[in-house]
């Protein structure tokens, strides 16, 4: 694409041919193409990296979960035995056992402890019972 301008002079002093400036551009847009690559390249980098330590947070993440519901289904268990050893201690040690002061027993509910197995993400968490025993 030939400018409007009249050519700047060559290092001697004498006006550039048409050549001279072709070759210089082709120059200039190859030096500029280089340096974009390079900006590329370091960008892509980068995100690797980025994208490298994002893939171990995960990880790390990942098995903080799996602690996390190994230790809620180990409180089921002993939330199930303490419901055991209660029901054993009142039929042990309640002679008189008054029905209006008997607790609700403690129910089961897969709502609350449903697995995973399915591979889906659990969503929800179990819910406080705010009844009051009397």
């Amino acid at each position: 694409m030939p400018s409007a301008e009249p050519p700047p002079p060559a290092e001697n002093g004498a006006p550039r041919s048409e050549l001279e400036q072709l070759q210089m551009r082709a120059g200039q847009v190859t030096d500029d193409s280089l340096e974009s690559t390079r900006r590329m390249m370091q960008l892509c980098e980068e995100s690797h990296e980025v994208g490298m330590k994002t893939l171990v947070m995960l990880d790390e993440q990942g098995e903080q979960l799996d602690r996390i519901e190994e230790g809620m289904d180990q409180i089921n268990a002993d939330m199930r035995e303490a419901e055991k050893n209660l029901s054993g201690m009142e039929k042990c040690c309640g002679i008189c056992v008054l029905p209006c002061n008997k607790g609700a027993s403690f129910k089961e509910d897969d709502g609350t402890w449903k697995g995973n197995d399915d591979g889906k993400v659990v969503n929800n968490q179990p819910q406080r019972d705010n009844k009051r025993r009397p």
